[in-house]
């Protein structure tokens, strides 16, 4: 099962950056136009690394990052993906 989402950086210089979920063992993909700029291979049964920070942009940088969060049944049991540019909440994904 894939779970993906794309989201647009950049106000001068724009870029599309990408991310992918696949498989059992939860395989995490970061694409910035395209190309793959990280590849987690996957780990069986839990995310680790859950927190991937990726530069973007030549003259116009961002720095993104990517944080899984996933709570155990009796905390709750949220499972979701926050995404952070330049440092500030940029918005929160709905992961399974």
């Amino acid at each position: 099962m894939a779970r993906s989402f794309a989201f647009p950086m950049g106000i001068t210089e724009r870029h599309e950056v990408a991310v992918a979920i696949t498989g059992m063992r939860n395989r995490v993909t970061i694409h910035v136009d395209g190309v793959l700029i990280v590849d987690s291979g996957g780990n069986l049964g839990i995310l680790m690394p859950n927190v991937f920070d990726i530069e973007v942009g030549v003259q116009e940088r961002h720095m993104v990052s990517v944080r899984f969060i996933a709570q155990q049944i009796i905390d709750g049991g949220a499972s979701y993906i926050d995404v952070f540019v330049d440092g500030r909440f940029a918005f929160r994904h709905e992961w399974l």
